[in-house]
């Protein structure tokens, strides 16, 4: 279950899982940049699906007796606010970030905010 939420995460663009369409364009030497949501909304859609996903994994690492949480709400809204953080970081290289290191960082996220039931 650690695995889904961090590894679900493409920290490239923030997103979570591949129910997502990265509208990007590319910058010169082939780095994909995010664009501005369109005035369709898509942008406030895809944030909300994604927290919705997010939420959604965690309840069931919690149903499934793999996670302990008092606060789904708060840990939804903190996960993906890293994994915007750490996108950005990624895609800027400002200080560089390796994807590992930047799944590295979910997990730890996920290790001290769901605590393990034993």
């Amino acid at each position: 279950m650690v695995q889904d939420l961090a590894c679900g995460v493409d920290v490239e663009s923030g997103h979570v899982g591949d129910g997502f369409e990265q509208r990007s364009r590319v910058r010169s030497g082939g780095v994909p940049v995010p664009t501005r949501p369109g005035p369709s909304g898509s942008g406030t859609r895809r944030s909300t699906d994604r927290h919705t996903q997010i939420r959604e994994l965690a309840e069931r690492g919690v149903a499934e007796g793999e996670f302990s949480s008092e606060d789904l709400d708060g840990f939804t809204v903190r996960f993906a606010a890293l994994a915007d953080a750490l996108a950005l970081q990624r895609l800027r290289q400002a200080p560089p970030l390796s994807t590992e290191d930047a799944h590295r960082h979910l997990n730890r996220l996920i290790e001290t905010e769901l605590r393990q039931r034993s």
